[in-house]
């Protein structure tokens, strides 16, 4: 698995002793991103949505339950203490921004459609179901796709992942298991912080810090009730 790592080691120690890390992975391409979760906002809705009609007679309306849509609004920060850190940062910022492309094929026609898998600690987590084993990036890559639906086709215990890591220390694991929750990311922002500055080189610009935010709607891979088990939906 391809690691890259920032060097500052205040933001190592902050990331492994708190495992503040949200991993964000695209199904299609099964790259997976990993930043640093100085959290700038976090939140969850959950609508239950209600078909109503007046019926003449009968103060209150008959109401029919339609289902319960969960969205939720994530913005962070990254910060970045030299020149190469700011760089690393960009290039997380890029493929980030790729996840919300689709994939085409060779016909420029859409192929996948640009689903996401997301994990922060206990609070956003998949079912079990969704567990992935990264392997190496040299080892050969699952065969599977997306299917009509959207979901992943192939058996995500069996899928090579790339990754790339912000903020985090150099890992020597090849193995690592993720339970990421699915769904797809609207609303993308990316806003560098002019008033901390940026660094220069070579005629290029790259920001000391920058604000992410986006909001990310979940697909439901079980069915969830009052009687769901365990404590859903933060994954305990």
């Amino acid at each position: 698995m391809q690691v890259y790592n920032i060097e500052g080691n205040s933001i190592i120690n902050y990331v492994e002793k708190t495992n503040a890390k949200l991993k964000i992975m695209s199904v299609p391409t099964k790259f997976l991103l990993e930043f640093p979760a100085f959290l700038t906002d976090f939140s969850q809705t959950f609508d239950a949505k209600w078909n109503t009609e007046e019926v003449f007679g009968r103060m209150d309306p008959i109401a029919t339950y339609q289902g319960t849509k969960r969205t939720m609004s994530l913005g962070f920060d990254l910060p970045a203490g030299s020149l190469k850190e700011a760089k690393k940062n960009l290039k997380g910022c890029s493929e980030l921004i790729k996840m919300v492309y689709p994939v085409y094929n060779n016909q420029d026609i859409l192929a996948k459609p640009p689903l996401t898998r997301i994990q922060f600690a206990n609070l956003i987590k998949g079912d079990a179901g969704a567990e992935i084993s990264s392997t190496p990036a040299s080892a050969p890559a699952a065969e599977g796709g997306v299917n009509a639906a959207g979901a992943a086709a192939d058996s995500p215990a069996e899928s090579a992942v790339d990754a790339l890591s912000l903020g985090t220390a150099q890992s020597t694991s090849t193995q690592q298991k993720f339970f990421g929750l699915l769904g797809w990311i609207s609303g993308l922002s990316w806003k560098p912080n002019l008033e901390m500055g940026m660094f220069a080189a070579n005629g290029e610009l790259y920001p000391k810090v920058i604000s992410l935010s986006f909001s990310f709607n979940v697909l439901h891979e079980k069915t969830p009730s009052q009687k769901s088990k365990g404590m859903f939906p933060f994954g305990g």
